[in-house]
C-alpha cells in the first residue's frame, strides 16, 4: 500500500557487549550516544556535519514519514559526494559508531531510517538523473539516479522521452524501496523493481566504491545480494535502472463508499483467483481498505492500471463496475497515474506496517478483513485511529520473471503459486497508543497465520518492504535457505560485521532498531 529466532556467526560474538538481544530483535538500547564519530566528522567536512539546534540538522531530522519514527541523531551528516561518503564511513568505522543512511525517509519502522545512538547520513544531495543509451557496457538503455529521489520526480523526468522504469507504485516513496525488492505495477512482467536494477554504486564498510554489475565477475554475488538485501552491504550512492519504452496507459485512484466494500472484497477475490483479472499481465492494482474502529466505518479504494491505452479494460472490470465516492481512472501518462497517489504523502500521523503472505483463494480477502476488523472493535473502540490492509497480489508471472532477469536474493520459486502481501497498517495520533497498537497488530498476524495455515494456505515468507520491527524477512529468503548464501557476501565485503552490528535495519537473521 501507500500504506525469530536471533542466529549469530562467528563477527557477532561482540553484539551482547552493546545491546540486548530479544528473540530475533536487537536493541542498541544500552549504548550510550556518543560524540566521538560526529568530532571526528565535524573535523573532517566541518560544512557538513550538523547538530541538534542547527537549522539543517532540523530539516534532514524530521524528514521522516511515519512520526512514529522521528528520532534525534547526535548528529546528521549530509555529504555532496560518493567521496565524501566514503571517507565519511571509513571515519565511523574507525570510531566504531553506529550510523544509519536515510534516503526519502519512507521508511515507517522506528529506528532505521533514523538513530539515537549515532549518525544519520543523509542522501539529501544525491539528486543525479541522467540517461545513458546504447550502445554502452551494460547492454541497456538506462537511467543513472542518485538515492535522494522520490519515485514521482523520475516518473516526470522521464514521461518527455518515452521511457519508464520500472519502480515504485506511490508517488512520495523513495529509492530504498528498491533494496527490498519492490513492488512496482509492471511487476508481472518485469519482475520486482529490483530485478531492473542494472548497476549499483556502492560504498562499503571498508570505505571502497564499487559498481557492481552483473558483468563483473569479481562482484556478482554483492549484485546478487543487494536486490533484496537492504542495507546490509553497503550505502547506494546511484541506482542504474533499466529504461523500457511506455506509453500512454489506463489508471487511476479510485475511493469507493463505505457501502462498497463487500463489492471491493469480491472484486479483489475474483481478481487474484485462476481466470481472474491478475492473469492479464498487463493489469496491476495496488487496493487497500481502512477501518475506523470508533464509528465502525469502512471504506477502500485502489490504484488502478493496465499497461495499453485501453479504457476500462476486462481485466479490471470488476473494480470498474462498483461506483465510485471519488477519483477515477483514465488513459494517461504513466506519471500523472501515480500522481493520484499523493494523498499519502503528508507527514502527520504515526504509521506502524507489518506483512504476511498468504496463498491466492476463495477465503483469502475474508480472513485479512474480518480479522483485521473484527479485532480492531475489540481493541480499539476507544482509540482515534485507523486500521487496514493493503492486499497486494503476486503472480506467477511475476516470480518468472524476477527470475528471468537474473534472479534476486528474495528467491522465490514460481511453482509456489500466486499469493498476496497482506501489509497490515494502522495509522493513529497520540503516542501513548504505541503500545496498544503494536499488541493489537500482532494479535491480528499471529490471527491470520493461524487461520491461513489451517487451510493450506500459509506463506512462509515476508515482504522487507511492508516489514515491521521484531519481523525478521530476510530469514524468509529462498524460504529459509537463502540465509547463508548472504551472509558469506557479507563476511567477503565487510569481514568485521560492522554493517551487522551497527547499521540500523532488517539483519541477516534479524532486526536492529537504533532506539
Amino acid at each position: 500500500m501507500y500504506i525469530p529466532i536471533l542466529r549469530l556467526w562467528a563477527p557477532f560474538a561482540i553484539i551482547f557487549s552493546i545491546g540486548r538481544v530479544l528473540g530475533g530483535v536487537f536493541e542498541l538500547g544500552e549504548r550510550a550516544p556518543s560524540n566521538t564519530g560526529c568530532d571526528a566528522l565535524k573535523k573532517r567536512f566541518p560544512n557538513l556535519v550538523f547538530f541538534s539546534g542547527e537549522a539543517n540538522y532540523t530539516l534532514e531530522a524530521s524528514a521522516i514519514w511515519s512520526q512514529q519514527a522521528l528520532l534525534s541523531p547526535v548528529c546528521i551528516f549530509v555529504p555532496f559526494n560518493v567521496q565524501q561518503v566514503a571517507a565519511g564511513v571509513k571515519i565511523l568505522v574507525a570510531t566504531n559508531t553506529s550510523f544509519t543512511p536515510r534516503s526519502g525517509g519512507h521508511m515507517p519502522v522506528r529506528g532505521h531510517a533514523s538513530t539515537q545512538f549515532g549518525v544519520m547520513i543523509a542522501t539529501t544531495h544525491f539528486t543525479q538523473k541522467t540517461i545513458t543509451k546504447l550502445p554502452n557496457k551494460l547492454g541497456y538503455n538506462y537511467l543513472s539516479a542518485g538515492p535522494a529521489f522520490r519515485w514521482q520526480e523520475i516518473y516526470e523526468f522521464l514521461d518527455p522521452t518515452g521511457f519508464l522504469v520500472a519502480g515504485g507504485r506511490v508517488s512520495s516513496v523513495g529509492s530504498s524501496l528498491l533494496l527490498g525488492g519492490g513492488l512496482s505495477y509492471l511487476s508481472s512482467t518485469l519482475g520486482w523493481a529490483a530485478n531492473n536494477v542494472v548497476q549499483y554504486e556502492i560504498v562499503t564498510a571498508q570505505g571502497d566504491v564499487l559498481n557492481v554489475n552483473k558483468n563483473h565477475s569479481n562482484d556478482a554475488d554483492l549484485f546478487y545480494a543487494i536486490k533484496g538485501g537492504s542495507n546490509n552491504y553497503g550505502i547506494v550512492t546511484r541506482y542504474d535502472l533499466r529504461l523500457f519504452p511506455s506509453t500512454a496507459m489506463y489508471g487511476g485512484t479510485i475511493v469507493w463508499p463505505a457501502n462498497a466494500t463487500r463489492q471491493y472484497l469480491d472484486a479483489q477475490k475474483y481478481f487474484i483467483l485462476p481466470g481472474g483479472g491478475s492473469y492479464d499481465d498487463k493489469a496491476a492494482v495496488m487496493p487497500n481498505f481502512n477501518y475506523n474502529p470508533q464509528t465502525g466505518t469502512p471504506s477502500s479504494g485502489t490504484v488502478l492500471l493496465y499497461n495499453a491505452p485501453v479504457d476500462k479494460p476486462k481485466a479490471l472490470e470488476n473494480f470498474t463496475a462498483i461506483p465510485v465516492e471519488s477519483g477515477g481512472a483514465k488513459v494517461q501518462s504513466y506519471s500523472q497515474i501515480t500522481g493520484t497517489t499523493s494523498g499519502y504523502a503528508p507527514r502527520t500521523l504515526r504509521w506502524s506496517f507489518y506483512n504476511t503472505a498468504i496463498l491466492s483463494s476463495e477465503d483469502t480477502m475474508d480472513i485479512i478483513y474480518n480479522t483485521t476488523t473484527s479485532l480492531a472493535d475489540q481493541m480499539l473502540k476507544k482509540t482515534n485511529c485507523s486500521v487496514g490492509s493493503a492486499i497486494q497480489p503476486v503472480t506467477v508471472d511475476h516470480l518468472k520473471a524476477a527470475r528471468a532477469a537474473g534472479g534476486d536474493a528474495l528467491d522465490l520459486d514460481p511453482a509456489r503459486g500466486p499469493f498476496v502481501i497482506a501489509l497490515i497498517f494502522v495509522n493513529w495520533h497520540n503516542a501513548a497508543d504505541d503500545t496498544l497498537i503494536k499488541s493489537y497488530t500482532d494479535r491480528v498476524l499471529a490471527s491470520i497465520e493461524r487461520q491461513a495455515k489451517a487451510k493450506g494456505l500459509y506463506y512462509p515468507w515476508l515482504f522487507l518492504n511492508d516489514a515491521g520491527v521484531t519481523q525478521d524477512p530476510i530469514s524468509t529468503y529462498g524460504y529459509g535457505k537463502s540465509l547463508p548464501r548472504l551472509k558469506a557476501v557479507s563476511r567477503k565485503y565487510d569481514p568485521s560485521g560492522f554493517f551487522q552490528k551497527n547499521v540500523p535495519g532488517f539483519k541477516l537473521g534479524y532486526e536492529l532498531h537504533g532506539y
